[in-house]
């Protein structure tokens, strides 16, 4: 081919990418970033992930295989979390102080947040799941952290002190999402034998909807998350062992 032709093929592929269509469009194949009003979020539309394993158990405390953990960190909130800069943040704690010594942390519970069957939440779920994780008979891998505990009281019913023998490096964080518990739905029951263990009651963005076993697990958007319902309307998490 002659370098006449070359050239003439080299402009028309050109022409096509570049010069047909309107200058919106252009500027998306150039790269360029469009006007703010154009990446709004909408609401809607389904995430679906695939895991080569299958959960075992929806409450974080009784699991310890992480395909468990990643659903049910969608259901449960903690008192406290990390956010994407790795700071240390509120999620239903809206505060706390941490003595000078190290000793004690009170944390300000928020007033906002209900349980995904309508019940409101209080301190005597955080206060049940420490007594529930603590207790000898619950099988969980987690329980250390909260043994170091010498006392937690409620001081009313969104205000927990937290008091420790001595000083515990990852004391503040221990208070994530594996203690909360939903006090009206498992005390005075056998918490290994809770049907919440397939069909979990949280107080997290995303509301459970179905399992079906070695196939998917389905999550529902909460309409009334305490932070704001989620854009994405569902997550499905489909077990694809191979």
């Amino acid at each position: 081919m002659k370098t006449a032709q070359i050239s003439a093929l080299f402009l028309t592929v050109l022409f096509l990418l570049f010069g047909c269509g309107d200058g919106e469009d252009a500027e998306m194949r150039l790269g360029r970033r469009l006007p703010a009003a154009s990446l709004e979020p909408a609401y809607g539309g389904t995430i679906v992930e695939g895991s080569i394993g299958e959960a075992t158990n929806l409450i974080p405390m009784l699991s310890a295989d992480s395909a468990s953990h990643d659903v049910a960190g969608m259901i449960y909130n903690g008192l406290v979390k990390y956010d994407k800069d790795v700071n240390v943040v509120g999620d239903l704690a809206r505060s706390w102080d941490i003595s000078p010594e190290g000793l004690e942390i009170t944390f300000k519970l928020r007033r906002d947040v209900r349980w995904h069957d309508g019940h409101p939440f209080t301190v005597h779920d955080v206060l049940f799941g420490y007594e529930t994780i603590i207790n000898p008979n619950t099988p969980t891998a987690y329980a250390e952290d909260f043994k170091q505990v010498k006392k937690a009281e409620a001081l009313d019913d969104y205000s927990l002190r937290v008091v420790y023998e001595k000083p515990y490096a990852p004391a503040l964080m221990s208070w994530g999402s594996m203690v909360v518990l939903p006090k009206h739905l498992l005390e005075g029951k056998d918490i290994t034998k809770s049907e919440l263990g397939r069909r979990p009651v949280g107080t997290g963005p995303y509301r459970f909807r179905e399992w079906i076993s070695r196939d998917r697990i389905v999550l529902q958007a909460n309409p009334d998350y305490f932070k704001g319902r989620p854009y994405i309307d569902r997550y499905v998490t489909r077990v694809i062992p191979d």
